[in-house]
């Protein structure tokens, strides 16, 4: 992105005029519209001689020096994405106000499309999620997160390609506080929980907001609505999206589960990134997308359809007229009438012979057989074993059959047994094989509907069921499915389905009164989470001994649960050690090893006569006595006898 040559920016500057020339290259033609953060104009760039869309920023958002040097290094950002779905930007400048100059979009936004039609079918959903999915994997390749997916920021291009706009205004615009408020209002119902708890933007916020949108097309309707913005905010944070299909009734099971992992509170419980979402998606709809199509509005908000949705097959309508094939008009009715009665009888008396001699045949002279069972045989062997009896085979149909090998016998006519003279006809119905379906996405469903939706026509599979632990899918419900869903497989194959028994359920060992160590080891090995605390305790003197844990022993828990457990650290009542004659500094550190708050007063030695006696740095008296009892941060008075002291004295 190469910036159009810079004035400074003036302060209290007023709105652009149309017609002025910006950056000596951008010619505004026309004002799009206002928004919370700057007004945007269709304008004409000069040097290149295209259209483009400029969108230069309110006043009061230009004062802000941090601002402005953040809403330029995300410009940068955003001019980098290079993406067919993405709104390029151009340029950037300052012209009296900062601007920046994008493509020009002649489309409709996403708003607009489900203001004029209210919701989309799932089919036309994808044509504008797909690719929204797509443009945001690209930028999240870029370490560039959108902050503020939403239908108003994705346009609808001529041709019905989405582009997704405004990357990283949303960024720029949350750390001043100008807009945080008006961004919060503009953005909060596609707001993920963690950013209404405070927590930093990511990847997987954008995704929150595009299962919003996926269900807003779906549904025509706000997610979690309450009456005010913070309101709003709150159900995001503390409640899941529901399903599109408590709303509407064409969406599937598959599709409100692609939302419910899309939005899941939890961030760790979503898509690892948007190109799952994107697959994930589309095998959701399987059918695949269908353009979108956007009602008449003004002329420059539409949305031209491809030619390629238009159907390319005709039907071809074949005229008869009254008279049959082959008639030919005599030139004499009369005479045709005259010529045609004798010859009518001769032929009519001609085909009633034959068909009596036919009769006697069949029915009189011709001998009588036993019709064979051809029931499980090849089309092949139904043919040797018939003409051996002088019989020949009919196909009347063939069907699909969840047992019974292609090509083989599955019906008869007559049945096996029956009469029938010979040169008479077998009709027999075919074996299709199974038929191909594919398999039904299941997951998340409970085992009682997995299983009689997969047990049911057309699949009629023999379904194995195994259970096993899960930290995260509920109790009862299903986990996996082999073959998974969307695999084409034979109708009445086997199909193994995983359900959870919920997560794991663990006893509680006691591990009161055993070392650390062994406690610690312990609790990992029957699969909980050891939280060590210590303390001192009388209860146990010795050192490392667990003295306490908060879940008592031989409790069912869940895998995982935390246990804290507290560690002696030795008694906290003791006798109080014999300090005297010791050197006043070791007695000290003797006993704040031991937790006891020392204090030492200092005294002139006795005088006896004209003599001192006593030694200097020893200690002379203790409080408490020794052998008395002592707790844990008592206080203990040392007595000594220092020169300083006896020089304070004189």
């Amino acid at each position: 992105m190469n910036p159009a040559p810079d004035t400074q920016f003036v302060a209290g500057a007023g709105p652009i005029a149309v017609g002025a020339l910006l950056g000596g290259r951008y010619r505004m033609t026309a004002r799009i519209g206002t928004g919370g953060m700057a007004t945007i104009y269709r304008a004409h760039d000069e040097s290149l001689d295209r259209d483009v869309a400029v969108k230069v920023l309110h006043p009061h958002l230009a004062e802000d020096a941090s601002f402005l040097a953040r809403f330029r290094t995300e410009a940068r950002n955003a001019a980098s994405l290079l993406h067919p779905c993405i709104v390029n930007v151009f340029d950037q400048g300052v012209a009296g106000l900062p601007y920046i100059v994008m493509e020009l979009v002649d489309g409709p936004s996403v708003r607009e499309l489900l203001d004029r039609r209210g919701r989309l079918p799932p089919a036309e959903m994808l044509a504008i999620v797909g690719p929204v999915c797509d443009a945001l994997a690209r930028a999240h390749a870029n370490n560039v997160v959108h902050r503020d997916i939403k239908p108003e920021n994705i346009l609808v291009a001529v041709g019905g390609t989405p582009k997704v706009a405004d990357f990283g205004i949303a960024r720029a615009a949350a750390a001043t506080s100008h807009t945080a408020t008006g961004t919060l209002i503009g953005s909060v119902h596609y707001m993920a929980p963690e950013i209404v708890d405070g927590h930093e933007a990511s990847e997987r916020t954008d995704q929150y907001a595009v299962g919003v949108l996926i269900f807003e097309l779906l549904t025509g309707r706000k997610s979690l609505p309450a009456d005010t913005p913070m309101a709003v905010a709150v159900r995001h944070a503390r409640e899941p999206v529901p399903p599109p299909s408590r709303y509407v009734t064409d969406v599937s099971l598959a599709l409100d589960r692609v939302v419910a992992k899309a939005t899941a509170v939890q961030p760790a419980r979503r898509y690892p990134d948007m190109s799952a979402l994107a697959a994930a998606l589309r095998v959701a709809v399987p059918g695949g997308p269908q353009p979108v199509t956007v009602p008449a509005a003004e002329a420059d908000d539409t949305v031209v359809i491809p030619a390629s949705s238009l159907g390319t097959e005709a039907t071809a309508v074949t005229t008869t007229t009254g008279r049959a094939a082959g008639a030919v008009a005599a030139p004499d009715g009369r005479r045709r009438r005259r010529l045609g009665r004798p010859l009518l009888v001769l032929v009519a008396l001609l085909l009633v012979a034959a068909a009596t001699a036919a009769g006697v045949w069949n029915w009189v002279l011709a001998p009588v057989q036993r019709v064979p069972d051809l029931g499980g045989a090849p089309m092949a062997a139904v043919d040797d074993t018939l003409a051996g009896q002088g019989m020949t085979a009919e196909l009347e149909a063939r069907r699909y059959h969840l047992s019974a090998p292609a090509g083989t016998v599955l019906d008869q006519n007559p049945d096996p047994g029956s009469p029938l003279r010979r040169g008479g006809v077998v009709a027999v119905v075919l074996s299709r094989g199974p038929a191909s379906v594919s398999v039904p996405d299941v997951v998340g469903g409970t085992r009682r509907q997995a299983v009689g939706l997969l047990s049911a026509p057309p699949y009629a599979f023999e379904v194995t069921v195994r259970e096993r632990f899960s930290d995260t899918v509920t109790t009862g419900r299903v986990i996996a499915a082999s073959p998974a869903a969307g695999a084409t497989v034979d109708a009445g194959a086997n199909l193994a389905l995983t359900v959870s028994k919920g997560i794991e359920q663990v006893e509680v060992p006691k591990v009161r009164g055993s070392p650390r160590g062994t406690a610690v080891t312990a609790l990992r090995k029957a699969k909980l989470q050891p939280v060590v605390a210590e303390a001192y305790s009388d209860r146990s003197p010795e050192v490392g001994t667990v003295v306490g844990q908060d879940v008592r022993a031989g409790r069912t828990v869940d895998k995982g649960t935390r246990v804290a457990i507290t560690v002696s650290l030795g008694p906290l009542h003791f006798a109080m050690p014999d300090v005297n004659g010791q050197p006043i500094e070791q007695a000290r550190a003797g006993l704040a090893a031991l937790t006891l708050r020392v204090t030492v007063t200092e005294q002139a030695r006795p005088r006896i006569g004209p003599f001192r006696r006593g030694d200097f740095g020893l200690v002379e008296a203790q409080v408490p006595e020794a052998g008395a009892t002592v707790r844990r941060e008592d206080r203990v008075d040392l007595y000594t006898f220092s020169q300083a002291a006896e020089e304070a004295e004189g």
